[in-house]
């Protein structure tokens, strides 16, 4: 076995009150990655737990003075974290029962032991050991994730309750700042879905586009503004729980992830749900984030949750988020758009709800009549440079950066701080072409 050379060196302690056993350990464990350590007394083992931490304590059961049952106890009380295994001799499996439950033992071994046996039985303890330090370190992780997410949520709430009182002083402008509002809220969650993608750089945007799409294909469907606003936030929060997946996981596609791998990978919806259910009125938020990688056959995670039992905006963010990753992988193109269009109606039925797609591929099929009239201006519009933009715009066709980012989707009507957002975009990320506007609205 090859040790990595920036991993800790795992410490064994073997005790046995017999030299020559103690040697034939040390002799046993040398080509192992361990710094094994030994003493001959359960005395001399409680001084050694005292100067350093082991991750494995191996004790043989018959000592003078103190007893391998009574010593793993006392090592239990000084180091919790170590996995123990007691030595006993096959007329003494009474007391390594006594050792288990008394001392909290790993297992035991019988003696004389089978030397591949012994030397497999301490590496799963050091596996062990380790998935529990592992374990230890994502709950706390994800421990102090919810409570940055509680302090986000309660400085939300206090700039909601400044704007009502703000509100109450001012009923003139009671529907205006109400608006203002709604849209603070709405960049507050958008940036917040930002920050979550710096965890996976492949897909810029990716959080952005998914909201987008689901949230036209819920419109299509005629879905109450409730809905409508929970799937957006929803989309826009998705891959929350990735924030907890390890860099090395989220580099690979599933298929290329290994057992363990996969495990923790299929957690992050989970992990989602937990981090955004501790603010006020998004539980239905976190179980459309919990269901989104259901399937609609049964074959999804986390649940195996099948058809109607999948929340609808959950089965419509599945949708989204697949068409999204394969569309967009580069530049969006004719080419991306087919393709994801042909994944998803390979896997309807299984994975995707059918029903849906009868609302996806008609405004995909408008992008791609879109994306075909590309440096074409239509009778209905016009190219207008980001500098003589003006309110009451509308956008006919989405705005994205220089570099492919989706900034804004098309249809949306033009007022002050939205200009501002398109013009500090274009100083950054220059766009490719002007904004295309509805006509109408340049002749008023």
């Amino acid at each position: 076995m090859e040790q990595d050379k920036n991993a800790e060196i795992m410490k064994i302690l073997f005790v046995d009150d017999e030299e020559n056993v103690l040697r034939a350990l040390k002799r046993l464990f040398m080509d192992e990655p361990y710094e094994v350590f030994t003493a001959q007394s359960g005395k001399e083992a409680l001084e050694k737990l005292g100067q350093r931490h082991f991750s494995v304590i191996v004790s043989d059961q018959r000592m003078p003075e103190m007893s391998g049952s009574e010593f793993l106890a006392r090592a239990r009380e000084l180091q919790p974290d170590a996995v123990r295994i007691v030595l006993t001799g096959y007329a003494d499996v009474q007391a390594a029962i006594e050792a288990i439950n008394k001392g909290g033992a790993y297992r035991y071994i019988t003696k004389p032991w089978n030397d591949n046996d012994l030397v497999l039985v301490v590496r799963n303890a050091v596996e062990t050991y380790n998935m529990q330090q592992e374990n230890r370190r994502l709950t706390e992780l994800t421990r102090r994730q919810n409570e940055e997410l509680k302090q986000w949520s309660s400085q939300l709430e206090v700039m909601v309750q400044e704007q009502t009182l703000d509100i109450q002083r001012k009923s003139k402008d009671l529907e205006k700042l109400n608006e203002q509002l709604q849209k603070n809220f709405k960049k507050s969650i958008e940036a917040f879905s930002g920050l979550i993608e710096l965890r996976e750089k492949t897909v810029s945007g990716h959080s952005k586009n998914v909201a987008m799409l689901a949230r036209q294909m819920a419109m299509s469907m005629k879905l109450a503004d409730r809905e409508l606003s929970n799937i957006l936030v929803g989309a826009l929060l998705h891959d929350i729980g990735k924030i907890g997946v390890p860099d090395a996981v989220l580099m690979k596609r599933p298929e290329e992830m290994n057992a363990a791998e996969l495990a923790e990978y299929q957690r992050h919806p989970v992990r989602g749900q937990v981090a955004v259910d501790v603010i006020e009125g998004f539980s239905d938020i976190g179980l459309l984030i919990r269901h989104h990688h259901e399937h609609v056959d049964g074959t999804g995670f986390p649940d195996r949750l099948v058809r109607g039992e999948i929340p609808l905006g959950s089965r419509l963010v599945a949708m989204a988020d697949a068409f999204d990753r394969i569309a967009n992988i580069n530049e969006p193109s004719e080419e991306g758009f087919l393709k994801a269009l042909q994944h998803i109606e390979y896997y309807l039925d299984t994975r995707y709800d059918r029903t849906l797609y009868l609302h996806l591929a008609p405004i995909i099929k408008k992008k791609i009549v879109e994306l075909g009239k590309k440096g074409e201006i239509r009778e209905d519009e016009d190219e207008v440079h980001p500098d003589r933009l003006t309110a009451g715009m509308e956008l006919t066709r989405d705005v994205r950066s220089g570099s492919g980012l989706l900034i804004l989707a098309g249809g949306v009507m033009l007022d002050e701080k939205v200009i501002e957002s398109i013009q500090r975009y274009n100083q950054m990320d220059p766009y490719r072409t002007g904004i295309f506007v509805r006509k109408s609205a340049l002749k008023k």
